[in-house]
């Protein structure tokens, strides 16, 4: 071991050896547990740390703060789980009579006035409106009821975001129901979504590691309110033009509580989800983060893996095959390809979490969000250019 450390410790040079030993240190300690006869890991029971996550109680970090001394664990409250059983076990009418009494009441078409559609979906769409009492501008979902599970999706959505504002949250503005749709009345990002500058400029390392922040920021604060995303990809993250980054679209979230601390259901978007989703085993937060970590590997590639593969193989590829690997890798630093292995762990015990991510080096490098803002124009007027 001596010997191993003196090799590696002259690698690394000085400025790298804090966050280095910070990391051996993991990677020690790990070893040590899973060696010893007595390890939680060697009896076949679960780590200590995620049995405790039922029973123990922490303050969170303030938003957009990260200390890696502090915890995040789950409260005692189950009220948020207890509604979500309550929802799958009613009736479509009574998850409707749930809806309209979280919803305000009034004409939204008398409130707002429409200007454009920005995006179409199997939910819906999404516009572009004015308050006409202020002048502000809104973004406007409008969900569709017909389709069987919406109203237990939107029910979530509305109490997800509601509940949980936060700088790196799309803010939640007003609800209302008009016929036989949900209209979600959401701040709007004038920078469109990630995935639209993915699909149109290829970004440096700095910008990457700026969004990285952000996102990691909105995730550090979901997780420690115990509420997992579920659908982390560039199509969720909008930006705005003054370089901020916001996490979007928690229809698919889950709240966690002491009583249910980890969750089973298979959902998200294929090529975005981890792997234990696939197999079929109790997960956390960190799903969270195998995702992020794919929107990584598409800020550096243009795409996620396994984008070409059917879905049923895309899957199979996740659950099998280990970490995914960068096209190539000599072209990035090595801070980056470290950050993503470490949002990558396929075991998701050894994955970072939002917190400790947020002190790698990769990601305490980044410049300030308004240096994304020459690249968010930048795609903007690619795109019009196309369509002219």
């Amino acid at each position: 071991m001596e010997r191993v450390c003196a090799a590696v410790c002259t690698a690394f040079t000085v400025a790298y050896s804090g966050y280095f030993f910070t990391h051996l240190a993991r990677h020690i300690a790990r070893a040590w547990r899973e060696s010893s006869p007595w390890s939680s890991t060697s009896s076949g029971l679960a780590p200590a740390r995620a049995a405790a996550a039922g029973s123990e109680e922490a303050s969170c970090p303030q938003a957009g703060k990260s200390s890696a001394s502090s915890s995040c664990t789950w409260s005692t409250s189950s009220s948020s789980g207890s509604m979500e059983q309550l929802l799958r076990e009613r009736t479509e009418d009574e998850r409707l009579a749930l809806l309209r009494m979280l919803v305000s009441e009034g004409d939204p078409e008398a409130k707002y006035t429409e200007l454009e559609i920005i995006g179409k979906g199997g939910f819906g769409t999404v516009c572009t409106a004015v308050e006409t009492a202020t002048g502000e501008e809104v973004a406007i979902k409008k969900i569709s009821l017909l389709q069987v599970k919406s109203n237990e999706l939107c029910v979530n959505e509305i109490q997800v975001m509601r509940d949980n504002k936060n700088a790196n949250v799309v803010n939640y503005v007003d609800s209302y129901l008009l016929h036989e749709e949900l209209w979600l009345v959401m701040e709007y990002m004038d920078g469109g979504s990630l995935h639209d500058v993915i699909r149109e400029i290829q970004m440096a390392e700095g910008e990457i590691a700026a969004v990285s922040r952000e996102c990691l920021q909105g995730l550090d604060f979901l997780h420690c309110k115990q509420v997992i995303h579920r659908d982390i990809k560039s199509h969720n993250i909008l930006l705005g033009l003054d370089g901020s980054v916001k996490l979007a679209d928690f229809g698919l979230a889950a709240q966690l509580t002491a009583e249910q601390s980890k969750r089973r259901s298979a959902v998200g978007t294929t090529y975005w989800m981890a792997p234990e989703i696939f197999t079929r085993k109790p997960y956390g937060p960190k799903v969270d983060i195998w995702s992020f970590g794919i929107v990584g590997m598409e800020m550096v590639e243009g795409a996620p893996p396994y984008l070409m593969e059917t879905s049923r193989t895309a899957r199979q590829l996740i659950s099998t095959g280990g970490t995914p690997k960068l096209q190539k890798p000599r072209q990035q630093s090595a801070w980056l390809r470290d950050f993503l292995h470490c949002c990558l762990e396929t075991d998701e015990d050894r994955r970072w979490s939002a917190q400790e991510l947020l002190q790698h080096p990769f990601v305490t490098s980044a410049k300030p969000t308004s240096s994304l803002t020459p690249l968010i124009m930048a795609a903007q007027q690619f795109m019009a250019d196309r369509r002219f």
